[in-house]
């Protein structure tokens, strides 16, 4: 059976799943395949937003972007996307965005933003050579469409003080929005070209937001933030699409042929900010100490069958996947590219693993949890998103052997063996187990403290915890349907 026929799968186990807790929900519409062209029947939307990215590709940024327009009212509000293209497959320096789509391929979310009512804009990619022309091509642009779109919504910040301005110019208001993570280097190259200044100008974004304090930080500098200059929303995710299901997991570890293997993983784009490189040295290090472990620290964990799962595309794949085979590690690595029920593979994984040199707090750290799964990350990754305590900090200055020892030395204390069956063991009742462990913290007399309630060591039982974990994400207002509704009314808000 092929491969994306276990994925079907994983979807009817959900919906089945659903129908059993809610059995007078009403039936989910038939899904329209995304490689069909056309749009819903929806009536016109009372604000229409413009965003302007890097791509329509799938990457953290764009996919929450279209995780809030599938979840939004479109017949009160619609989302429009403009991206930078080459201009040279059309010969000439500054096509219309007719023409430069005319020669790009489809990015992964177009045909669904079609069918969701959204279109697609196109202009040159900038750079210092083309300032002026850049800047006649794109007030031409907004003058085309003067009083479209209510909001400019800018997530590219290289020509972020050119574009807005002229969105401005043109009726809209503008907004600045800073990502979950930003790289460092990044950052480095915007302040050292003063590219933040012209951003907090009058002239330039009404409205700045960030998805992270530490994100906002590092772009804009804690004075900034501190002044109130910032409003930091972090994103909301799909929190039942993402809570441990064995019966999921079981299906896709059985086809990949996983049962009874120790999975790390990872999902991010292979960009250098992502750091796949120390990933690749941290995984060797692993298979080193444990081929090397003459004094038997590790016996239990020796003879576990183990793979790292990378999701995920970029120009850097290739490259990776070349240290992957110096370093003898190949074919213990599964790379599988993108996916959009990226979801269903955090069931498969039993360790996260994320030493990316970026700042923020990235969307799969937060998906990663929700999964129930235990983390370690990059000291640059901030600790407001540890809302579990299931993720561990290191710095990227310990050496991958260093990363080594401390994951191995987690599996221990987790009590992972060699000798342990990889299956599911059915899912806890939240409840009794509350009461189990209120009735062992009992004092036994009038001078004893109960003992602490352990939550890591809870969650890390992934079938007791869906339920533990959706209260944590709820309470912290993580929610996909919290953030939509706050964004509703925030639009509404500054529309009057």
């Amino acid at each position: 059976m092929p491969f994306f026929e276990t994925i079907e799968s994983a979807s009817d186990v959900r919906k089945r799943e659903l129908e059993k807790r809610n059995p007078t929900a009403a039936p989910p519409k038939k899904r329209i395949p995304s490689t069909i062209r056309v749009s819903e029947n929806v009536p016109k939307a009372k604000i229409r937003i413009l965003h302007v990215l890097s791509s329509i590709d799938l990457s953290g940024m764009q996919a929450h972007i279209m995780n809030l327009y599938r979840n939004f009212d479109r017949s009160y509000i619609q989302f429009d996307f403009l991206i930078p293209r080459d201009p040279t497959p059309t010969g000439k320096e500054f096509p219309t965005s007719d023409e430069l789509l005319r020669y790009r391929r489809a990015g992964f979310f177009d045909a669904e933003i079609t069918r969701l009512g959204g279109h697609v804009y196109a202009i040159p990619v900038y750079s210092s050579r083309n300032l002026f022309g850049y800047t006649r091509l794109v007030d031409n642009f907004f003058a085309e469409h003067e009083g479209e779109w209510k909001f400019v919504e800018g997530h590219m910040y290289s020509a972020a003080s050119i574009y807005l301005p002229l969105a401005k110019k043109h009726g809209a208001i503008t907004i600045m929005h800073v990502g979950s993570v930003i790289d460092a280097e990044l950052v480095r190259r915007i302040r050292s070209a003063n590219m933040t200044a012209p951003i907090l100008k009058e002239d330039c974004a009404d409205i700045c937001f960030a998805s992270s304090v530490g994100a906002a930080r590092a772009l804009f500098g804690d004075i900034t933030v501190d002044a109130g200059r910032i409003h930091v929303i972090q994103d909301g995710i799909n929190i039942q699409n993402f809570l441990y299901n064995g019966k999921i997991r079981d299906a896709f570890r059985s086809k990949l042929g996983l049962d009874n293997t120790f999975v790390f993983g990872c999902v991010a784009q292979f960009h250098k900010n992502q750091n796949h490189e120390f990933l690749m040295n941290i995984f060797a290090a692993i298979k080193s100490i444990l081929k090397e472990d003459v004094v038997g620290e590790y016996d239990t964990i020796k003879n576990l069958p183990m793979k790292l799962l990378l999701i995920g595309d970029g120009e850097e794949l290739n490259n990776i996947a070349q240290i992957a085979s110096e370093l003898e590690i190949l074919d213990q690595i599964l790379f599988l590219g993108t996916w959009g029920n990226v979801y269903d593979f955090y069931q498969i994984m039993d360790y996260y693993i994320y030493p990316a040199s970026v700042n923020g707090a990235p969307a799969s750290l937060m998906e990663a949890q929700a999964s129930g799964l235990p983390c370690i990350a990059s000291d640059t990754i901030s600790e407001d998103i540890n809302l579990t305590g299931l993720i561990s900090y290191y710095s990227l200055s310990n050496p991958p052997k260093a990363w080594g020892y401390l994951i191995l030395n987690e599996m221990i204390g987790m009590g992972i063996t060699s000798h342990l069956k990889a299956s599911d063991d059915g899912y806890y009742d939240y409840d009794t187990l509350m009461n189990l462990h209120r009735l062992l913290s009992e004092k036994d007399n009038e001078n004893e403290s109960p003992p602490r309630f352990d939550q890591k060591s809870y969650l890390l039982n992934r079938s007791a915890s869906p339920q533990m974990i959706e209260r944590i994400f709820e309470n912290a207002g993580l929610g996909i349907e919290q953030e939509v509704n706050f964004m509703t009314n925030l639009y509404q808000n500054i529309e009057k």
